[in-house]
Order: structure tokens, then C-alpha cells, then sequence
């Protein structure tokens, strides 16, 4: 009697082995982000354990600003960062900083309601229903080089324009663009969710435009860290469980916008990003379902910046795209 119990406890541990990998066995991935929506399949990871299935143990480290997580990958603080594409990262990998581009986290895609350049209540009355109206007048940014200097620029340029048909002012925070409109110190500014429904609701404020709706755009991606590239087994492992994060985002938030996995993404959001849920719901970001980086967007984007002088070299997309590691992920995963 024995026996048969013995080989069968023995059967039972084997099997567990393929059901859970424990916790002593998980590679632990430090990965530096910033508490927005569009950190969401981040957050559905860590939480449905997706990464842990691929046997990877998602250490988040939190920043308030962009800047500095180049900076921490760059000293091997932290393994894959999670961030916009600004000038000012181009320009630290232009500069020999060891990051690559890997895959999707985000972009503006017509439909999605995300940002917008809004203009005062008096700019509004004047008749300011277009782009070409604010020729001659104030546009505030965050920055020069920023995401929305890029969005403005390109925007001006499909209407036959340049940067240097208006002011552009940089303001410092998404606060100071808010505030500056509705107080009318200048005439118009972009602006976020969940903001603009706020202001337009208020009635400070009115939409001239959404970017996503004229400019498909990779605003942000993640980035692979030079020593945890040479992980080659834990950056496709955690890159699988990214592409399943996604999955779950894409199919639960994006395509479904009611039921309880689309409030359960909801809820799971707001609780990193300390969002209220219905903040949260005006503002979920367009991701690829399987985290697959719109590639061709990074070259132009390149081009333009070192063509408005915002980098100081030029630079293929080749020198800093690595697409190797999603596409050994979606073999592994299948589609």
C-alpha cells in the first residue's frame, strides 16, 4: 500500500512543478514607470499574475517624471523602463546611453480621446474653430522637445505650416497648460484627460482639436536596459508576460467597455494610479493587443526632431529598435 501512495505524492509534486513555478525560482525584473494609464498592462501583470506564470517577478520602482528612468537604466538601477519618446531621451541615446526600444506602451490613434489642444472661452467666440486660427498666437507645451512640442509640430505641418507660425511656451507641467487657458493668460495649450472633459464641462475651455484623430503617433514604449538584454531567457520571459498583459487590457478595456473584467481593469488602474475610476474610464489609452511597437513611427519621429535641431545627430531607428525579443515571445506564446 505503500508504494502506489508514495508514486502518487511523488506524481503530485512533479505536477506541481508545471502549474506554478515558486517563488524562489522567479527572475525578479526591476521596472521603473510612472502611475498613468498607460502603465496599465504593468499593473494587470503584477496583479493576474501574469509575469509570474513566465517566471519573472516584477519589482516596480515608481518615479514622478519621466527624465529619470533613462537615467536609472542607463546606471543598471532598474531593467526595463516605461516612458514617453521625447527629444531628450533620443538625444541620451544619441550620446551613447545603452537603451533599446522593445515594444508598445501606448499611442495616440484616432477615436481615442486623450489629448487635445484646447483654447480659451474668448479665442472660442472669436471664431478660433481650426489650427490655421492660431497663427500669430501663444500654443502651451510642457517643454521643448516634449511629446506635445512633437504632436503640435506635425500637426501644423499637415496643415501646411511650421513652429514658427505661432508661439510656442513652455509651461512646465500639465497643470500650468490648464491653469494658463482658463485664466486667459494665453490662448490656447494641449491638454489630457481627464482634464479637458472637466474644463469643457466648466465651460473654461473648448476642444479645438483631438491628436489622435490627426496624427497616429508612438508617444511612449519600453526599454530594455544594456545588462538585462544579455538576459536573453528573462527579457523574452518577461516580455511574454507583457504580450498577455496587453491581451488582457485590449480585450477587457478596449474592445469591451462594460462587464465586470471591464470594470475590474478599471478599478485595478485606478488603485495605481490613485485615479478615480471614472477618470480613469475618459482616459485608457490605445495599446497594441499584443504590445507590438509601431515601428516605422520611431524613424520619423527621429527624423523630424533632428530636422527641427532637437537632437544633435541623425540616427536610424535600427541603432536603437530591437523588435528580437517580442517577436521570440509571440513565437513562444502563439497568437
Amino acid at each position: 500500500m505503500k508504494k502506489p501512495m508514495i508514486s502518487i505524492l511523488l506524481l503530485c509534486f512533479v505536477f506541481s512543478l508545471f502549474v506554478s513555478i515558486p517563488a524562489w525560482a522567479l527572475t525578479t525584473v526591476k521596472v521603473g514607470a510612472l502611475r498613468l494609464s498607460s502603465t496599465a498592462p504593468i499593473f494587470i501583470g503584477m496583479d493576474k499574475g501574469f509575469f509570474e506564470a513566465e517566471g519573472v517577478k516584477v519589482e516596480p520602482v515608481w518615479f514622478k517624471a519621466a527624465a529619470p528612468i533613462a537615467v536609472a537604466m542607463a546606471s543598471g538601477d532598474i531593467d526595463v523602463g516605461a516612458t514617453g519618446l521625447t527629444a531628450a531621451l533620443y538625444n541620451s541615446i544619441a550620446q551613447g546611453m545603452k537603451i533599446t526600444v522593445v515594444a508598445d506602451k501606448g499611442r495616440e490613434w484616432p477615436g481615442y480621446k486623450l489629448t487635445a489642444i484646447i483654447v480659451n472661452p474668448e479665442q472660442w467666440k472669436a471664431g478660433v474653430r481650426d489650427l490655421k486660427d492660431l497663427k500669430g498666437k501663444r500654443v502651451g507645451i510642457t517643454q521643448m522637445g516634449s511629446t506635445f512640442h512633437y504632436i503640435l509640430g506635425n500637426l501644423l505641418e499637415k496643415k501646411g505650416m511650421s513652429l514658427g507660425d505661432v508661439k510656442v511656451v513652455p509651461l512646465g507641467s500639465v497643470a500650468s497648460m490648464r491653469d494658463t487657458v482658463i485664466t486667459h493668460q494665453i490662448e490656447s495649450a494641449f491638454l489630457v484627460q481627464p482634464h479637458i472633459t472637466a474644463v469643457e464641462k466648466e465651460g473654461k475651455a473648448h476642444v479645438l482639436l483631438w491628436a489622435g484623430d490627426h496624427l497616429p503617433y508612438q508617444i511612449a514604449a519600453n526599454f530594455y536596459g544594456e545588462k538585462f538584454m544579455k538576459n536573453r531567457s528573462g527579457a523574452v520571459a518577461f516580455m511574454k508576460g507583457y504580450i498577455r498583459s496587453c491581451r488582457y487590457y485590449y480585450d477587457n478595456a478596449l474592445a469591451k467597455k462594460e462587464g465586470p473584467q471591464y470594470q475590474e481593469v478599471i478599478q485595478l488602474i485606478a488603485k495605481y494610479t490613485e485615479e478615480k475610476p471614472e477618470a480613469v474610464a475618459l482616459a485608457l489609452p490605445y495599446m497594441d493587443r499584443n504590445g507590438e511597437l509601431y515601428a516605422e513611427d520611431i524613424q520619423k519621429q527621429l527624423d523630424w526632431y533632428e530636422r527641427n535641431g532637437m537632437i544633435s545627430k541623425k540616427m536610424a531607428a535600427t541603432e536603437l529598435v530591437d523588435l528580437s525579443f517580442w517577436k521570440e515571445a509571440m513565437t513562444q506564446l502563439g497568437k
